[in-house]
């Protein structure tokens, strides 16, 4: 949180210090119907905030598509956003089969977790129509789940086999940018990003029909491009 608030910062102050000197110089275009793109690739920290002793994950790879359109009014900008994050990590297996009543449980179990999200949010461009345009940005995300557990999963088949080896949840979450667009010509240009998002799923079955709270901090680098 430190470094996000601190990255702000820094992009906040240096932007105001030059918004006087970069007048005139290339943006990117848009379409008829007003849409800017983006393509980026990034690393995410997770700190799960609950059940923090028995759900680790350590840091893995982030991938990020968003398209944006201006309200033509204060800098405001509607953005849309589709994600994609993968990492590994650990896990105290605890799962219960309603149907036979079987336990299973295991400690630090690997797994490899696969993330989609979509996200909804608002941008504010501290400084518009220049090749240099700081911003902040906040929205809500939609995500889709994946668990798959490790081979060592497999030795729980000495109690069972109704053991679940992959579980599914949906979940929801918000979020807050901070980040700076440079345009390199008229056409093209890059973005530098740094994100926080708070994202809680739906009870996971195989840790004891418990919740997962998270706190992750991403950053990505894009393509920005003119529709």
């Amino acid at each position: 949180m430190f470094r996000f608030v601190l990255l702000l910062g820094v992009i906040l102050s240096s932007g105001l210090a030059h918004a006087q000197n970069i007048r005139g110089l290339p943006t990117l275009p848009t379409s008829g119907l007003g849409f800017r793109g983006s393509v980026g690739v990034g690393f995410a920290d997770f700190s799960t905030q609950s059940p923090s002793a028995d759900y680790k994950m350590e840091r893995g790879t982030y991938f990020a598509a968003a398209l944006e359109r201006g309200f033509n009014i204060l800098h405001l900008y509607l953005t849309f956003g589709l994600n994609y994050m993968s990492a590994e990590g650990l896990a105290n297996y605890d799962y219960s089969n309603l149907s036979s009543s079987t336990t299973y449980s295991m400690d630090n179990v690997p797994f490899k977790s696969t993330m989609y999200e979509a996200t909804l949010g608002v941008k504010f461009k501290i400084i518009d129509n220049y090749w240099f345009r700081p911003y902040i940005e906040g929205g809500g995300i939609g995500s889709y789940n994946q668990v798959a557990y490790g081979t060592r999963i497999s030795t729980l088949s000495s109690t069972g086999s109704d053991y679940k080896a992959k579980d599914v949840i949906m979940g929801s979450g918000y979020y807050g940018e901070g980040g700076v667009e440079i345009s390199f010509n008229d056409r093209f240009g890059v973005r530098l990003a740094a994100r926080e998002a708070i994202m809680q799923t739906k009870k996971l079955e195989t840790l004891g029909n418990r919740p997962v709270r998270m706190q992750n901090e991403i950053y990505y680098l894009s393509l920005l491009f003119g529709m």
